[in-house]
């Protein structure tokens, strides 16, 4: 029997290989650096290479190697393992697909054009592995960037830019206005659940009519909101204009009503009360066309949409609408900001 191999570590050295349990390097680094650690704080050769279910003579190489060449064995040398078949000029034809073409990939497309176009053939699960370094998977959303005016985005930009301003310096009171819609049979999401088994969302009976919802929001400080059945007809939209123009008017204060160009918001019995509502110290600031990431509404319906609605259905639009009231409360509760919920004159009260 041989003698007993043993390292000797210094303080400074034993937190160099203890940090390295969390820093951003190969795992086969880490599980050396413990390898020392545990053999310098007293374990046998043999106890070690159980507890990694290596072979002894694997964990003795690796003490062996720390006294020769200290830090540096940790890491393989240049050279080692198998050859890439791929080079970085592939994978940047692959993100640059990505960034122009019209459309999405998966794995196994992606890993059908790289060996059509580039003549590289990888396996669906080794591409995925490779593209880790910079791209995820994740989910594509909808633009009309092609659509936008820059120009008008730019100047619009800008005066927003300087609303917001004179809003933070108290000058005036800026809210965002928009509308969006619910309907019983929520979209499936991701869900913890029991490995090697789907969690399946049984439907139910009737899709049922849409809840729509219009909303003001003012980022940090309120959010005041009505909900209807069918779709937000211009009589909601002016109800809740005319509240903003008398709170406006009340206060003394300048009030700045940012939304897009929806045909209620331009209607001609609209455009009647403008007059009255600046008289009142109430003004609409229009956002430029197929500009709707402009406003922070957008991202509001998103997160009650996919984060507090996700994965649900409802029997019938009344329980739709409680659980819209409590995504709402939700949301304002996480942005410490308080919310009120008007009831239109409608002949579908919610």
């Amino acid at each position: 029997m041989g003698a007993r191999l043993r390292v000797f570590l210094t303080q400074k050295q034993d937190k160099t290989l203890f940090n390295l349990r969390s820093a951003k390097v190969p795992q086969k680094v880490k599980d050396r650096a413990e390898v020392i650690r545990l053999n310098a704080h007293g374990w046998y050769v043999d106890k070690i290479a159980t507890h990694f279910n290596w072979a002894s003579q694997t964990v003795r190489a690796v003490l062996h190697k720390w006294e020769e060449f200290g830090r540096e064995s940790l890491w393989e040398k240049p050279g080692r393992g198998v050859k890439a078949k791929w080079k970085e000029e592939d994978i940047e034809f692959l993100e640059e697909c990505l960034k122009k073409e019209p459309r999405t990939y998966n794995s196994f497309q992606l890993a059908d054009k790289l060996e059509k176009e580039g003549s590289i053939k990888l396996s669906p699960d080794r591409l995925r592995r490779v593209l880790k370094k910079g791209i995820i998977w994740k989910r594509a959303s909808p633009s009309h960037k092609g659509k936008q005016d820059s120009k008008e985005r730019e100047i619009k930009e800008s005066d927003l830019y300087m609303l917001e301003l004179a809003a933070a310096a108290g000058e005036i009171d800026l809210k965002y206005l928009d509308e969006s819609g619910f309907c019983a049979w929520s979209k499936a999401s991701y869900t913890y659940y029991k490995k090697g088994e789907q969690k399946r969302i049984q439907q139910t009976k009737k899709r049922g009519c849409r809840l729509s919802i219009v909303g003001l929001f003012e980022p940090l400080s309120s959010f005041v909101y009505g909900l209807v059945i069918g779709g937000v007809d211009r009589k909601a939209y002016i109800q809740m204009m005319e509240k903003e123009a008398e709170e406006a008017a009340q206060m003394k204060r300048i009030g700045i009503i940012v939304q897009d160009n929806g045909l209620i918001h331009r209607c001609q019995e609209v455009k009647q009360l403008w007059s009255k509502w600046e008289g009142q110290g109430l003004y609409i600031f229009f956002l430029p066309k197929y500009c709707s990431e402009m406003n922070p509404l957008e991202l509001e319906w998103q997160h009650i949409k996919e984060d507090e609605l996700a994965g649900q259905m409802f029997d019938d639009e009344l329980e739709l609408a409680y659980a819209v009231i409590y995504g709402v409360e939700v949301r304002g509760k996480r942005g410490n900001y308080p919310t009120q919920r008007i009831k239109f004159k409608s002949s579908h009260p919610t």
